[in-house]
């Protein structure tokens, strides 16, 4: 976490433009992550990954990108598979006068693009959602699968109704699978928590490298997070969303597909460990008293525990 001090020191040099940038670009970043979670095909298609749905890129640059119509006929041709002399390492033309000025603001860093969505029902209500989320340390402990180290930095904006409700907070975090083959991300970024008008929770990262340029990139999460729709008295429908750019080149060639597809990292393994802490709080406050039927409730407690490391051996 060589970088937390100095960014932390970005955002106290200069308070007001630098908190100002960085409400703005978490406000848009929440507007994108509630129209993905909502939008369906063609910006969203299903691989043959497990049924797996992955954004379509040239659909992403239409939906949220800056391009003009020569952008809109590069990205036709592309599509069809028509021959790109600008992109070709032997071509003639002159970059810098014949690639569109939308088109040089795209991002030529070797990062890879990751994208990933899952939906599933979550046995707990949205504010403990929300709770789980926001609170960095049960963030941590919750997702310790997936996060490794994560640092408070500082809270630009605080709740006004005793809530997550509007609450705007700069992180550091590194992410991790568990095996020293596949490296470690780490990342700073903005989360912000949102209530919209339906009673839909909305809680949103996005990295700030792009306010607080580093020499070297290595990952930065694009909008990313989940959506959470109260669903009954006792749970929640939940959309997580996971969008990011990464350097692959330092990665073990054994693990390259299962990494480069999205997979390791995807939406699908965030919402596989909040069911599996669900399972975990059930299990935990489950209580053994005296019975009369054979024992029959110690049975079904004992069983529980069974169904719980079955899902975490699935899950892992």
């Amino acid at each position: 976490m060589n970088r937390a001090s100095d960014l932390l020191m970005a955002v106290s040099i200069g308070a007001g433009l630098n908190k100002n940038k960085i409400i703005e670009q978490a406000v848009e970043a929440m507007e994108e992550l509630l129209k993905l979670a909502i939008m369906g095909e063609p910006l969203w298609q299903h691989n043959g990954n497990g049924g797996m749905e992955t954004l379509n890129g040239f659909q992403y640059l239409r939906e949220f990108g800056s391009f003009d119509a020569t952008m809109e006929q590069i990205m036709r041709m592309v599509e069809v598979g028509e021959p790109q002399c600008f992109l070709s390492s032997d071509c003639n033309c002159n970059f810098d006068q014949d690639v569109p000025s939308s088109f040089s603001k795209l991002n030529f860093e070797p990062l890879n693009i990751e994208t990933s969505r899952e939906t599933a029902f979550v046995e707990m209500n949205p504010m403990n959602i929300v709770q789980l989320l926001m609170d960095t340390k049960q963030w941590a402990t919750t997702f310790y699968s997936i996060v490794s180290r994560t640092t408070l930095l500082g809270v630009i904006l605080e709740n006004v109704d005793g809530s997550y409700n509007g609450v705007l907070q700069v992180m550091s975090a590194e992410f991790h699978q568990r095996t020293p083959l596949i490296p470690a991300r780490q990342c700073y970024f903005a989360m912000y928590c949102k209530k919209h008008t339906n009673g839909t929770w909305g809680v949103v990262d996005v990295s700030l490298e792009n306010l607080f340029p580093y020499p070297r990139v290595q990952f930065r999460r694009r909008p990313s997070g989940c959506v959470i729709q109260e669903v009954g008295n006792r749970g929640s429908k939940v959309t997580w969303i996971e969008h990011v750019e990464v350097d692959n080149r330092s990665l073990h060639p054994l693990f390259r597909p299962i990494v480069s597809s999205g997979f390791a990292f995807s939406a699908k393994r965030w919402i596989a460990t909040i069911n599996r802490h669900c399972q975990w709080l059930t299990t935990s406050t489950a209580r053994i008293a005296p019975t009369t039927d054979g024992g029959k409730n110690f049975n079904l407690f004992l069983l529980s525990i069974y169904i719980t490391c079955v899902n975490l051996m699935n899950t892992c």
